[in-house]
């Protein structure tokens, strides 16, 4: 396919909602306060329904589904739409005006399909309990949630592509807040009956095809409640469809006033107006409606809410607290251990904060520098999660640990935060011996924040997703943790059911983890080797070989431990194995890795010597002031005095 685009455009102006300073600052506002709401009321939804452990059913899992949607549809229009009210330049570019296309194109064609797999849900609910948990497992619920996925996808970018084909002779102003097919086929100057009737086509048949289905299943319903005769029954599967026909009715009405209309001026203008509801009233609505209107839900809430101010959560043996049995029972070693690590605790924090501080103040040092004061953050993170519970416990008898505070899982998982800085160190190192000419431009401070932010948005959510995985395991009555911190193989084996997926997720998640970041460290490394065979300088060879010499040390020590503590399938042998490595690589090496890369490090040592030499001399110009400025006065007083006499 050729794209006649006889004006070349490269970007559109959005026109927005309204052209009124006054009423754009109010408009930004109030889709301010919106936008966080509806961030806030779907991501708390999708939280909550994970969590507790009574809405795993597939009417949750659905749900769960529709408000992902509704965050990408929401995120897709509304930061553009906020960034416009505020700015006199509101242009979007070519590209991102048919990313947006696609993207509402696919979430609206997916979720026609999930509503419609959700009106199938409560049928089968509500006419065929007996079977409903067979017919209904989740293998079912995930292949039914992929049909829609797929289709959505696949009909957007089929539509996507339509609207590319599309020529526009100059005008480039599109009358609405976002990229919609209905104004770009206004502004059009080619022949839009081919586009026109696509969308009509895929609009209609979609529509057509989930009403069916959602019109079917009501019918199965009503007749199914109208031949119970319980009133209990009836009031209860009323209330359980309630939800689901309040989303249904405000999404159709909405959708059936923007789409469903040949473009004209009037009907675009209009349809800006339907478009507001459509793209931030109704992803704000949706878990207000569910969640106001469902019982289940409101007592997870509370549940939760619960929870949040009283430091308690229940489960499934309402476990509030466990006990950390630690390193050993033996009264004589744990004072000792307790003196032992308070110390390798006070060294590493100095040594790291003072990483940190060092290379804040010397700014001579290069991008290495600012990932390795990252890695030490995340070294004082790391040490101050474990560390001072572990010697609390030292010289406490109880070793109770509250059920929340297994968010220690947490901070334990942003490991692969490390994991990835260790990948990014690997490549800096590549970028500044392979291609040291353009080594300042490539690395520059924006690419390395860039860089940086990869590895602690990843670890972030992969951690969330690791711990909202152990808080499904299920415990029966055994509250004794056989490690000194929360780890997830002791839990696994002290978890009676559930295990079967947060087992597999860590070893999968792991295996990705160390595959991914070792893949780029070892080719960074092969890149490097190769450099250095060229150098015809020996004193060249040796300086790279300096230069990575502290990254490899700490690759080797950090990658060393992981792989023998989480590639393998828990047992009760290797936890206890794993109790002494964990020593190693929870307290040691946040220890060690400041003194790798200062002792190794010829730049460190010289930045070090000069913060050093500079405070000592301040010093000594100020005892030196000090002492001039105490002579001058007294001095002065003593010669007066004797003028008196």
């Amino acid at each position: 396919m050729s794209r006649r685009n006889y004006t070349e455009v490269t970007a559109f102006i959005l026109l927005g909602l309204t052209s009124c300073p006054e009423l754009r600052v109010a408009f930004f506002v109030l889709f301010l306060l919106v936008y966080i709401v509806t961030v806030i009321g779907n991501l708390g939804m999708i939280v909550l329904l994970k969590i507790d452990s009574r809405l795993h059913t597939p009417m949750y899992f659905f749900l769960s589904g529709l408000s992902v949607l509704d965050l990408c549809f929401f995120t897709n229009v509304t930061p553009k739409m906020l960034e416009n009210f505020l700015s006199e330049k509101k242009t979007i570019s070519y590209t991102g005006c048919l990313v947006q296309c696609c993207t509402v194109t696919d979430v609206v064609l997916t979720e026609h399909g999930l509503l419609a797999i959700m009106a199938y849900d409560c049928y089968m609910a509500i006419c065929n309990p007996l079977l409903y948990h067979s017919k209904m497992s989740k293998s079912v619920c995930v292949h039914l949630v992929i049909v829609p996925y797929v289709y959505g996808l696949l009909l957007s970018v089929i539509e996507t592509l339509r609207t590319y084909n599309l020529s526009f002779c100059g005008a480039n102003e599109i009358n609405h807040f976002y990229c919609d097919d209905t104004p770009l086929i206004k502004l059009a100057c080619s022949d839009t009956y081919s586009k026109e009737l696509s969308m009509y086509v895929v609009a209609g048949y979609s529509n057509v095809q989930s009403l069916l289905i959602i019109l079917t299943s009501y019918v199965f319903i009503l007749v199914a409640i109208l031949r119970s005769r319980s009133a209990e029954g009836r009031k209860k599967a009323f209330y359980t469809c309630g939800s689901h026909i309040t989303v249904v009715t405000v999404f159709y009405g909405t959708f059936f006033c923007m789409h469903l209309r040949r473009p004209t001026g009037e009907s675009v203008e209009e349809g800006k107006m339907v478009a507001v509801f459509c793209t931030t009233v109704i992803p704000m609505l949706n878990p207000m409606i569910h969640g106001l209107r469902n019982k289940d839900v409101k007592e997870a809430l509370i549940k939760a809410i619960y929870w949040l101010s009283t430091d308690k959560m229940l489960n499934f043996t309402d476990m509030t607290e466990c006990i950390l049995l630690g390193l050993t029972s033996r009264q004589e070693w744990q004072v000792v251990f307790f003196i032992i690590f308070l110390m390798v605790y006070i060294i590493t924090k100095v040594g790291n904060i003072g990483m940190i501080v060092l290379i804040k103040v010397s700014p001579q040092l290069n991008p290495m520098y600012f990932f390795l004061s990252r890695l030490s953050f995340v070294d004082v993170w790391f040490s101050s999660n474990v560390t001072p519970k572990m010697l609390e416990n030292l010289l406490s008898g109880t070793k109770m640990i509250s059920y929340s505070g297994l968010v220690q899982c947490f901070f334990i998982a942003l490991v692969c935060v490390e994991i990835f800085i260790l990948a990014v160190m690997a490549f800096d190192r590549y970028m500044a011996i392979g291609n040291p000419l353009l080594y300042g431009g490539k690395m520059s401070r924006v690419v390395c924040i860039r860089l940086i932010s990869f590895p602690y948005i990843y670890g972030f959510l992969t951690s969330l997703a690791a711990t909202l995985w152990t808080y499904d395991l299920y415990f029966c009555g055994k509250i004794e943790i056989n490690h000194f911190y929360c780890a997830d193989p002791p839990l696994i084996k002290m978890a009676c059911a559930g295990t079967y997926v947060k087992e597999y997720t860590m070893i999968i998640l792991a295996g990705i983890n160390f595959t991914y970041s070792l893949t780029v460290i070892i080719i960074s490394y092969l890149l490097i080797l190769i450099a250095i065979l060229r150098m015809h300088s020996a004193e060249g060879r040796w300086k790279a070989f300096s230069t990575c010499g502290s990254h490899l040390t700490a690759v080797i020590i950090f990658y060393g431990t992981l792989i023998f503590m989480y590639l393998r399938r828990p047992t009760e042998e290797l936890v206890e194995q794993r109790k002494m490595v964990a020593v190693f690589y929870t307290i040691v090496i946040p220890m060690l890795n400041p003194m790798i890369y200062s002792l190794r490090n010829r730049d460190v040592k010289d930045a070090m010597n000069k913060v050093i030499t500079r405070t000592c001399l301040t010093k000594y110009n100020r005892v030196h002031l000090f002492s001039m400025l105490h002579k001058y006065l007294f001095g002065n007083r003593l010669f007066l005095n004797t003028e008196a006499h």
